[in-house]
């Protein structure tokens, strides 16, 4: 009976969180009309049905044919020509009955440069393309680990000039009064100009622990990636190489990316190495690929199979873990 109960008090502040959600999306809407600028609204459905083996998944809780899903619902402005201000708020309903919110930021500026505020994710340092299903059996450093989405508490803000000639600089900011979150700077420069595009980028910080009342880690990295699309394939490769420190430990990582995007078909590869301070390394090794179609033709209706494989090895012990996992998944854009 008490099970029950704390279970019924659990679904009802859940509901509360998203009517209270939705209500901000109500009164972003109404004050849209009210400035003579009606917002965008859109909405989409994306529904996994997942299955994962091997000696890296939890057999109790993960292993096995499992399913997941949300709705997004999506609402943006923008106003003004010369100087402008954007926002945009992204809501979702999940399917194990919690709501969240995926962005939520405002943003002010001109064509030459502009201040983001709010819940968002900067610049991409490790692009993967269509990364409907990627499981790693150990650890991959991808140059991101201050990029955003953090807690709710966490001030984050990103300003951006545009340079001309397709170069663009921006500079990241996460700042936070607990050691349970992310704090530091993330500078990035981009290039995008006819078929090719680059970034190059660096962060310094800390980032929030693995466990609750864990030690904070420290990270430092740099990372770059480099894209060229040839018309009927594009062709990415990341590179990334990092520090994190902690009290129990001082870890230097790679991580490495070939991927491979021909119209909806994906293939990719991923390598990550880590150097431990306890001696020896451990390798990871993780192999994906997908491929989204149309679904009965239906506009905004898409079908993904993908498949994702992975091997991690430690040297001083020889020890392996592998993750082989299925997704299909269903997209509705409506």
């Amino acid at each position: 009976m008490k099970k029950s109960s704390t279970t019924s008090k659990l679904l009802a502040n859940n509901s509360t969180k998203f009517l209270l959600r939705s209500s901000v999306v109500v009164a972003i809407f109404a004050l849209g009309g009210a400035a003579f600028a009606a917002p965008a609204v859109d909405a989409n459905i994306e529904f996994d049905n997942t299955y994962r083996s091997g000696s890296k998944v939890d057999n109790t809780a993960d292993e096995g044919l499992g399913q997941g899903g949300r709705v997004e619902l999506n609402v943006s402005g923008k106003a003004g020509a010369d100087m402008f201000v954007a926002a945009r708020a992204s809501l979702l309903a999940k399917k194990d009955g919690t709501a969240a919110t995926d962005d939520m930021w405002v943003q002010l500026g001109s064509a030459k440069g502009d201040v983001k505020l709010g819940r968002f994710e900067a610049a991409d340092l490790f692009p993967l393309a269509q990364d409907t299903l990627i499981n790693h059996a150990g650890n991959v450093y991808y140059g991101n680990a201050l990029r955003g989405r953090k807690d709710a508490n966490v001030f984050h803000a990103a300003g951006t000039m545009n340079l001309g000639n397709g170069l663009s600089f921006e500079l990241g900011a996460i700042a936070t009064k607990s050691l349970a979150s992310a704090s530091g700077i993330r500078p990035v420069l981009s290039y995008a100009e006819g078929p090719v595009s680059a970034r190059l980028g660096f962060e310094s910080g800390h980032f929030a622990p693995a466990v609750v009342g864990g030690t904070t880690n420290k990270v430092r990295g740099v990372a770059a990636t480099l894209g060229y699309d040839f018309g009927s394939v594009k062709l990415t490769g990341n590179f990334a190489s990092g520090n994190t420190d902690s009290a129990l430990s001082d870890n230097k990582q790679r991580g490495f990316a070939v991927t491979a995007a021909m119209g909806g078909l994906v293939v990719g590869a991923i390598s990550g190495k880590t150097d431990q301070a306890a001696g020896g390394n451990e390798k990871v090794q993780t192999f994906y690929t997908s491929y989204s179609m149309p679904l009965f033709d239906i506009k905004g209706a898409t079908m993904t199979p993908a498949l994702s494989t992975s091997t991690a090895k430690l040297s001083l012990t020889g020890a392996k873990t592998q993750e082989t996992s299925f997704r299909l998944r269903f997209n509705y854009a409506f």
